[in-house]
Order: structure tokens, then C-alpha cells, then sequence
């Protein structure tokens, strides 16, 4: 008689936080936000736009995503640390909604930043890839120390980390910059205020190409299938990230309505 292990396995609720690994995270985390935020001052002092400053609120409002993204992803963090709010039974530390500034808020700035300087499509990539090695560096020590887990069968698994999450991740917080760059003429005045939703927006939209990972990995399909699953969205993720690339560098554009208008007019005259 053989025994199935599905992979809907409930989060193991007994962790508990080990708690000079959150002292150390959060306070890195801390100096790195704050850092951040003395360079949005100092940026909106300079150009006369809050554009940065909003982004890092953007990134902080982006943090109220991560417990529907823990749910569909199946991550889970001990509820006994420096929770910040809880939601679907999944608590959220101060640790991860500083994380969230920094990754979906002042890394997206960055890039978005680099877009406006005239980074070319190999240094936007470039600049993925050191995403994913910040990305790694935050995740594997933490996960080895038992700040939190990712449960169940999960594909493509290095040291508790499933690589998946790397697309996703670099994912939204490359969208929210090529929104900010491409529709800059939109943000300007009061509506740039909205900017504050920008990354929680594209963030919870880049999930739409994760969904052959996360759909299959709430189900009790066998370990191929996750694998085919993930390989897709991975897949997939890559092919739009270039996309996005492509857009932010102008190699594909979008215009402005007056702009398109005016496009189209010229293009008659021809």
C-alpha cells in the first residue's frame, strides 16, 4: 500500500520566529528603506517632482498583496514575530513590508530611472539579473534560518526556493517601472498621486502569468506536472519581461494620445 503526500498540504503552523535572524533582516531592511527615502527627498528637491517618494509608498501599499500571493504561492511565515497585519490567516512580518519598499518601490524607481537615461535592452537585462542575485541573497539565508518556508511540492527547488519566484518578482517590479517611464506625461500634477498604486497594481497583474505555477500547485497533481507547470509560467514570465524591456527602451512604443493623433496624421500626409 502506497501513501500520496499531496501538495496542498496545510502551512506548518508550529514555526516559530527565530528572533535574532528577524532582528537582523528587519534592521537591514530598516537602513536600506531609509537610505532610500533620503534619496527621494533629495531627488524631489533636485527635479521638483515626488515622483521617488511616491514610489516607496507605492512599494509600502504594494505589501498588502503578499497574503493572497503566500496563499496562491504556498509561503508562510511564523506569526509569533513583528507581524504587521495578518489576512487569509497568513500573518505579514515588518521585515516583508520593508522589503516590499525596496524591491517593488525604490528598485523599480531605479530601473525606471535607467529607462529615462537610455539604458539599452542588454543593461535592462543585466539589471534583472542583479535583481534575481538581491533576490537570492535575501532569500536563501533567511529561508536557512527559519524565517519562513515555502510548503508543499514545490517545482524547481534550490535550498527551499522555488526559482519560479524569481521571474515573478522581477516581473512586477520591472512593470511598474515601464508604467511610471511610459506614462510619465500622465503622472504629472495631482494625478501623480497615483502613482502610489502603480507597483500594488502591476505586481498583482504579473500574477496573471504565474497562474500555470500557482493554479497547479494548489492541487494534488503529481510532481511533472508542477514542473511542466512552473517551466511555463516560467517560460512565459521571461518572454514578457523582454517585452516589457522592449517598451521601457522605446524599441517598442507607446505614445500618448495627442502623440497617436498626430502619428496618424502624418502618416496620411505620406
Amino acid at each position: 500500500m502506497t501513501t500520496t503526500v499531496l501538495a496542498v498540504a496545510e502551512p506548518p503552523w508550529e514555526m516559530t520566529t527565530p528572533a535574532t535572524a528577524e532582528l537582523v533582516i528587519t534592521t537591514i531592511m530598516a537602513v536600506v528603506v531609509a537610505g532610500f527615502v533620503v534619496a527621494a527627498v533629495l531627488d524631489w528637491r533636485r527635479s521638483g517632482r515626488p515622483i521617488f517618494l511616491l514610489m516607496l509608498l507605492g512599494g509600502l501599499v504594494c505589501s498588502f498583496n503578499e497574503s493572497t500571493v503566500d496563499i496562491l504561492g504556498h509561503c508562510y511565515f511564523p506569526a509569533d514575530g513583528w507581524i504587521v497585519y495578518s489576512a487569509f490567516d497568513h500573518a505579514v512580518p515588518l521585515w516583508v513590508v520593508l522589503a516590499y519598499v525596496v524591491f517593488f518601490g525604490g528598485l523599480s524607481y531605479l530601473m525606471a530611472m535607467a529607462f529615462k537615461r537610455g539604458a539599452t535592452r542588454k543593461n535592462m537585462w543585466t539589471g534583472i539579473a542583479i535583481f534575481g542575485v538581491l533576490n537570492l541573497l535575501l532569500e536563501f539565508p533567511m529561508l536557512a534560518s527559519g524565517l519562513y518556508v515555502y510548503y508543499g511540492d514545490q517545482p524547481f527547488e534550490i535550498g527551499g526556493f522555488p526559482i519560479s519566484w524569481l521571474v515573478i518578482n522581477s516581473l512586477g517590479s520591472l512593470f511598474a517601472a515601464v508604467v511610471i517611464t511610459r506614462l510619465d506625461w500622465f503622472f504629472t500634477g495631482a494625478r501623480q498621486v497615483l502613482i502610489v498604486f502603480v507597483p500594488f497594481t502591476t505586481y498583482m497583474a504579473s500574477w496573471a502569468l504565474a497562474m500555470p505555477h500557482f493554479a497547479v500547485t494548489n492541487t494534488d497533481a503529481p510532481s511533472v506536472v508542477r514542473m511542466v507547470a512552473a517551466a511555463v509560467s516560467i517560460v512565459i514570465g521571461l518572454v514578457a519581461i523582454d517585452a516589457l524591456i522592449k517598451l521601457g527602451t522605446g524599441q517598442l512604443r507607446l505614445l500618448p494620445p495627442g502623440e497617436t493623433v498626430r502619428s496618424a496624421e502624418l502618416v496620411g500626409t505620406r
